[in-house]
């Protein structure tokens, strides 16, 4: 598939797709907890730091999760694990979502476009009233028909995280919400553990997903690192999702694969700095280019009129002030039109060919 073949789509004005950067989501997550001035910090930094989309999440039920299963959550820090009641864990997080329109709000007033993840229809709802550029379908909701549709119908692009799901699964989410009318959709390669190993990206995917879906690409980035992001570029990713955190090493979930906000403004640089290495293929190069040193035709050695041209007889220097290189097998067919002192830059007029006109009927120059 050819670059540009596939249909980009606009976050808020941000364009993602082939032939446009590849954009870097600032990934807040729920990060904050129940602190929204630390949400609005950290969305102001990200901002400052050249981040183009804001993302974070809508968990504003505790109900997604049931009570009392028992069902635990083993989750990562930087100096171990740690496990949780997963029900206990959303409690501790959940915010209203009055509470979520002023985060968002506040994205709004600096001009950064937001997306976040949804998990219930009232979710959807909400993020659709209050102008959010995109929704985020979490790869555990890769199956949520009901979900997915409600979301669809807003109209709004959405992402969906493959994480661990077979290609049919991801296809048949792809293809539903195209036929429930989202603005566009982009599927984000999830390498599944958080922190992931680098043996666990198998990255080669996203190339995959954009073949076989015709959909932008991107990398839900959670490794405990930068380099992998620039890796993706590589690969064709259109959008970067990182998690951006003051603090990484804090025992809180998901915080350990999170950037550092004082590391962002450099992680953006770096992004874009490689989307530019790119370039295309082949190469175009810009004219006029300096040819000062390519090289150019001249005498070995003294050479008497009318002596055959050829290896015992020309050399090459540069600057190219007479006969350019290139056309060494056209020369050396010929003989010295007149005498030509050693290392004498070889022009046409001192060349001659057969009466014919050349070797094989070439005019010469």
């Amino acid at each position: 598939m050819k670059e540009g073949t596939v249909a980009p789509v606009s976050l808020g004005g941000v364009m993602v797709g082939d032939g446009h950067p590849t954009v870097l989501m600032a990934e807040l997550g729920t990060f904050f907890n129940q602190d929204t001035d630390l949400a609005c910090s950290y969305i102001e930094a990200a901002v400052k730091a050249g981040a183009p989309v804001i993302k974070s999440e809508v968990l504003h039920d505790p109900d997604v999760c049931l009570r009392g299963t028992g069902l635990e959550l083993r989750y990562n820090h930087a100096r171990g694990q740690r496990v949780e009641d997963y029900r206990r864990l959303i409690e501790r997080k959940v915010l209203s979502l009055d509470d979520y329109a002023k985060i968002f709000g506040f994205a709004k007033q600096l001009g950064a476009p937001f997306v976040a993840s949804v998990y219930d229809r009232a979710g959807v709802d909400f993020l659709k009233d209050i102008g959010a550029a995109g929704l985020k379908i979490a790869r555990d909701n890769i199956d949520n028909v009901p979900l997915i549709r409600h979301a669809a119908r807003t109209g709004l692009p959405l992402i969906f995280d493959a994480g661990l799901a077979w290609l049919s699964e991801v296809a048949r989410a792809v293809e539903l919400a195209r036929r429930e009318g989202a603005g566009g959709v982009i599927v984000n390669h999830h390498p599944g553990a958080n922190p992931a190993p680098a043996e666990a990206h198998h990255m080669r995917v996203m190339g995959t997903y954009k073949k076989a879906l015709a959909v932008p690409v991107g990398l839900s980035c959670h490794y405990r690192g930068d380099e992998i992001l620039y890796l993706a570029v590589g690969m064709g990713a259109n959008l970067l999702e990182k998690g951006v955190v003051d603090d990484p090493d804090r025992e809180e979930q998901d915080l350990v694969s999170a950037a550092r906000l004082d590391d962002l403004a450099s992680i953006v640089g770096k992004v874009r700095n490689a989307w530019l290495a790119m370039g295309q293929a082949p190469a175009r190069p810009i004219e006029p280019r300096n040819r000062s040193r390519y090289k150019g035709l001249v005498t070995r050695r003294a050479v008497a009129a009318g002596e055959p041209l050829g290896p015992d007889s020309l050399a090459w220097a540069f600057p190219p002030l007479g006969i350019p290189v290139s056309h060494w097998d056209l020369v050396c067919q010929g003989r010295a039109a007149r005498d030509l002192a050693p290392r004498q830059v070889v022009r046409w007029a001192d060349v001659t060919w057969p009466e014919d006109g050349g070797p094989e009927g070439t005019q010469a120059p």
